[in-house]
C-alpha cells in the first residue's frame, strides 16, 4: 500500500499510529471512546478507558519506531492494521482490530509478537528457506496527512 486509503475507518486508525509515532498522546486518546477496551491476547492483559490505553503506551521504553504495513476494512465496523515496531536493533509486529461506533474507537484487539531465530529442529526440512528480515517502510505517519 503505497497512497493513503480514503475510507474514514483506514484514515482513523493510520492517524492512530501516527499519533502514536508522533507520541501525541491526547491526541491519540481524542479517537478512543472513553470506556474503549484493548486486549493484548498474548499477555493476557486488558485496559480499559481510553486513558488506560494510551498510559500503557506512553509509557513504554522509549527509542522505538512504528511503521503501518497493512491497513484493511474488514467489515463497516472493523478494521485490522498490521505495524511493525523496531527498537534497539529488535522488531515486533502487531496484527490489530479496531472496532468503531460512529466516529469513535471502542474496541483494540492486538496479537503481538517479536522476531527470533527459528528453532534448530527445523533446520534442513524441505522447501525451507530463511527470508530476509522485513525493512519496509510503511506508509507515512505524518498526523497532518492522516486527519
Amino acid at each position: 500500500m503505497s497512497a493513503l486509503p480514503t475510507d474514514p475507518g483506514l484514515r482513523r486508525v493510520g492517524l492512530f499510529w501516527a499519533l502514536y509515532q508522533a507520541r501525541d498522546w491526547a491526541a491519540a486518546e481524542a479517537l478512543l471512546h472513553p470506556q474503549a477496551s484493548c486486549r493484548w491476547r498474548v499477555t493476557r492483559e486488558r485496559f480499559d478507558g481510553a486513558a488506560g490505553i494510551v498510559q500503557v503506551n506512553a509509557v513504554y521504553p522509549e527509542g522505538w519506531a512504528i511503521h503501518l504495513l497493512e491497513l484493511h476494512r474488514l467489515a463497516p465496523d472493523l478494521v485490522l492494521s498490521l505495524v511493525r515496531v523496531d527498537q534497539d536493533g529488535r522488531s515486533f509486529w502487531a496484527h490489530s482490530h479496531f472496532r468503531f461506533d460512529a466516529e469513535w474507537i471502542t474496541q483494540i484487539d492486538e496479537y503481538w509478537s517479536d522476531a527470533a531465530e527459528p528453532p534448530p529442529w527445523r533446520a534442513g526440512l524441505p522447501g525451507r528457506t530463511l527470508t530476509p528480515a522485513d525493512a519496509r517502510p510503511g506508509l507515512t505517519l505524518d498526523p497532518a496527512l492522516w486527519a
